[in-house]
This record gives structure tokens, C-alpha cells and sequence, in this order.
């Protein structure tokens, strides 16, 4: 996955070692992660990036020493406090070139740089290939950076259609689909492994109000961007059956895949002529397998994503549920009894001041009698005659309407889809797109609605979708991200 640095890694790796297989630690020193477990590791992160990207308009990963360290200086000059280096407080670096000087130091004692004199005399300061690869790591992982599925893809596909190529077929064409493939591979996994992340997040004790905010970062980091992708513009089914077929092509046609062997052993130094045709024959049968199970994978994503979405609504919904059915009597319960162990951390569920709340909960044995019970059941051979039902039973035909003219007032003003569909459909009667700023914001019950109003708009059982904008606005003292609401074209 890294190219040119994994490239360079691993020729120096063959050329010192002869193929052998070796463990992790009689390639790199021993202390080489010791900087990475010290009080400063942070700062020995941020030194290693900067020395790293100083090596970017380089022809190699060797700079003056005087270069890195005024690099480094120009870093301390905003971290004004005194950096011990030792145990015994021996070593203490007060100014950014002590500072420099000694990180550095220890950067070579540990086995990530060396220094070279030069034939000017000038010393170079030379970052090892293994050290460059974790540090192009590092950088990866503190970017972040979405993979755009579609040109991995394509430059898979690129690659095999190409006809002139294969002339060395593993080296020009094979080599570089493998690395893609798992490339991408990888990248599926890792969203399908951050939407398990978000989802499991939902269960921390969070406010309804970071329940939502974590379910725009979702959106901004994953739904609208990641996900998105994959399902449109990225859709990797446009060209995995041609890939597909060309795999199969390469594998059929025996000149080629002799071709293909015998570049495969000359790169992957393996010396067996069969044992290079079984690998090589099974990496391309794990591309296949690979393109071919890559629904199943989709489909999980979906599932997670369907899971994280239904999830967030639902928790959000039981938070800002406020009305006197079970649910909302328990959720004020739960609150209620959340806020009298909080306010006083020498409370606990025995005391007498939550006497009255402690006699609410019961744990008791719920039993019953069937057909396997041990129990005999009696059975009555008396008949007795059923009692005539009184004129009085039930209720009025007044009352009745009075009844079923709250159970519809009370659904009217639930917070259901179908009353949040009716409420922006009436909003968008004469207009294509309303902000959510412009709408009645009295009361906390208006904010609610525009919050339900985000979260059913990104359904595609929605009337209408949301955009989230990056403009913050506050209206009668509530603050949010303004959303634009736009109807849904038939």
C-alpha cells in the first residue's frame, strides 16, 4: 500500500537479508518504539512528521542536519516549557535548539534517523526506509482521508486492459492489481469498522443533544461522504465483472501466465517454479473472490448504516420524550433519580433521602401454569349460568366522543413521520426550499420539530430531503447549523 517506500523497504530487505523469513525486531532496534512510550511521545510524533515532510522535495530521505534542526526550532519556539530527558533530571533542555538537539539525540538512538557526512563534510541527517513507512503511517492515520473507491477501481481495470503491458504481466499489470484490491478491500472494511464505532457510541451516556450533534458529524464524516460514494458515483459494480473476466482471462492463457510466473518469481524472489505458479495462481483467485464477495460486504455496510440511523432516531426520541405514557413516566423516572445520585457523589441508591424512590422497584418471580406444570390442575364440573351484562356498562356516546377527540389531538401532535411529512409538505406548498431558520422558533417544542425534521430528511421514505450548511445561527436564544429543506422531485 505504500508504493514507492514499500518498494525501496523491501529490495533493501531481500538485498540484506537473502528472503529469509524474519520476526519484526531483526529488522528495525530494539528501542526503536521506546520514544513512542515516553511523556514525550506527542512531541516525538509531531518531530518525526516534520522531518518527514522535510524530506518531500529531496532525492532522498537525507537533509542537512542544520536544515531539520532550525525545522524543529521553529516547532519548540511555541512550546515554551523546560523538557526533561532523563530519570534523574541530568538533562534538561530549556531553549528550542537544546530541545532540537535533543530529540534528535534520541530519535538516533532509538534507530529512526542516522547521520551521514557528506563529501562537503556537512552531516546529513538520513531517516531509515522502515522509520519513513511508519511515519508516512502516522500521517495517514492523523489525515484520515476518505479513499475514492472509484479510482482505485478503475486504475485496476486500467491496468489489465492494457494491452501492451503484458509483456511482463506481474510486473506491470498483476503486482499493481493485487495492491489496489487490497487497498480497497481494506478501505470497505475500515467504513464498515467506523459506522460500528458511531453505532456503539450511541450508547455511552450522551444528552439528546450530542446524540444529534454526533449524528451530523456522522453524516458529514460517513453518510454524506463515505456511504454516499459508494452507493452513487463510487459504485464498484461498474466495472467488477470486466475485471472479473479479465482475471480469468490471465489465468486461461498459458503463455501469458507463464509470463506472469516467471516475473513473479524474479520480484517475490521465490525460487520453485511450481511453488511461484500456486501463489501466484492463488493471489489472482483471491482477487476474484474477492470482487465477487464485495455485495456481501456492501450489504453489511447497509445494515450497519440503516442500524446507526434507526438507532440514533430512536434514542434521541426516548431522550426528548416528555408526555405521560409508560415510556415518558419511566424516562422522567430515570432522570429524575440520574439527577439525586449526581448532585451529591456521597449518595447511593440505600439512602434515605431516595427513600420514597427505592420502594417504586420491585424484582419479584413471575409464574404460570401450563400443560407441563408439576401442578394439578382442578377441574370444575359445576355450570353455572352467566350474569345478564347491566344497562350501565360502558360509556357514553358523549364521553366517547370526548375520548377519541384527545387520542386525535394527542396523536396530532406526536413527533411521528408521517406528522413531520404533513408539517413540511405544508411548508413547501408554494416554495421549492425553506431554511430551517426561517420557521416559528417559540418554544422548545418548534426546536424539536426542526431536530425530527433533520433526522427523518435523510430517510428515503422522506417527502423531502436536508442539506446542513455550515452557516451557525441563533433564533429567540436557540443556536444550530442552519439545514436547507427542499422537496423531493417525483
Amino acid at each position: 500500500m505504500f508504493t514507492g517506500l514499500e518498494c525501496r523497504f523491501k529490495a533493501n530487505f531481500f538485498h540484506k537479508y537473502g528472503g529469509s523469513r524474519l520476526s519484526l525486531f531483526q529488522i528495525i532496534p530494539q528501542d526503536f518504539f521506546k520514544v513512542l512510550t515516553s511523556k514525550y511521545k506527542e512531541v516525538y510524533i509531531d518531530c518525526l512528521r516534520i522531518i518527514y515532510n522535510t524530506y518531500k522535495t529531496e532525492l532522498s530521505f537525507g537533509v542537512e542536519r542544520e536544515v531539520i534542526l532550525y525545522k524543529l526550532e521553529s516547532y519548540f519556539d511555541d512550546r515554551t516549557e523546560e523538557m526533561v530527558f532523563d530519570e534523574d533530571g541530568d538533562e534538561i533542555a530549556k531553549d528550542s535548539r537544546a530541545k532540537a538537539s535533543a530529540i534528535l539525540r534520541r530519535l538516533k538512538d532509538s534507530g529512526w534517523i542516522e547521520y551521514e557526512q557528506a563529501n562537503d563534510y556537512k552531516i546529513k541527517v538520513n531517516m531509515h526506509d522502515y522509520a519513513a513507512t511508519m511515519t508516512e503511517t502516522f500521517n495517514k492515520i492523523i489525515k484520515n482521508d476518505e479513499m475514492e473507491y472509484q479510482s482505485v477501481v478503475s486504475q485496476i481495470h486500467a491496468a489489465l486492459y492494457n494491452m501492451e503491458s503484458y509483456v511482463k504481466p506481474y510486473e506491470y499489470i498483476i503486482k499493481k492489481v493485487i495492491e489496489n484490491t487490497e487497498e480497497l478491500m481494506i478501505g470497505l472494511k475500515k467504513l464498515n469498522t467506523n459506522i460500528k464505532k458511531h453505532i456503539e457510541a450511541i450508547t455511552n451516556e450522551k444528552s439528546a443533544g450530542e446524540i444529534v450533534q454526533d449524528f451530523f458529524v456522522y453524516q458529514r464524516e460517513i453518510g454524506s461522504k463515505a456511504y454516499h460514494r459508494i452507493k452513487t458515483s463510487d459504485n464498484i459494480s461498474h466495472f467488477r465483472f470486466a475485471i472479473i473476466e479479465k482475471l480469468y482471462e490471465f489465468l486461461n492463457d498459458g503463455e501469458i501466465f507463464k509470463r506472469g510466473v516467471s516475473g513473479f518469481m524474479e520480484i517475490e524472489q521465490v525460487e520453485d517454479e511450481k511453488e511461484a505458479y500456486d501463489q501466484l495462481r492463488n493471489k489472482v483467485l483471491g482477487i476474484i473472490s474477492a470482487f465477487r464477495n464485495y455485495d456481501d460486504i456492501v450489504s453489511e455496510i447497509d445494515y450497519k448504516h440503516t442500524k446507526y440511523i434507526g438507532s440514533a432516531v430512536a434514542r434521541a426520541k426516548f431522550l426528548l420524550t416528555n408526555t405521560n405514557n409508560s415510556e415518558g413516566k419511566i424516562n422522567r423516572i430515570l432522570a429524575y433519580i440520574s439527577d439525586e445520585l449526581n448532585s451529591d457523589e456521597s449518595v447511593n441508591l440505600n439512602d434515605e433521602s431516595i427513600e420514597g424512590i427505592t420502594g417504586i422497584f420491585n424484582i419479584f418471580p413471575q409464574s404460570y401454569i401450563d400443560g407441563e406444570s408439576l401442578y394439578v390442575m382442578p377441574i370444575s364440573r359445576k355450570m353455572s349460568l352467566p350474569e345478564v351484562l347491566g344497562d350501565r356498562l360502558g360509556i357514553s356516546e358523549e364521553e366517547r366522543a370526548i375520548r377519541k377527540l384527545a387520542l386525535q389531538e394527542k396523536s396530532k401532535n406526536r413527533f411521528s413521520r408521517k406528522n413531520i411529512n404533513a408539517y413540511v409538505e405544508e411548508l413547501l406548498k408554494d416554495n421549492k426550499s425553506v431554511l430551517a431558520s426561517t420557521l416559528p422558533l417559540e418554544s422548545k417544542r418548534d426546536m424539536i420539530k426542526v431536530i425530527f425534521i433533520s433526522l427523518y430528511g435523510r430517510d428515503k421514505k422522506s417527502l423531502y430531503r436536508v442539506i446542513p450548511l455550515e452557516d451557525a445561527i441563533s433564533v429567540n436564544e436557540f443556536k444550530f447549523k442552519d439545514i436547507l429543506i427542499e422537496r423531493c422531485e417525483k
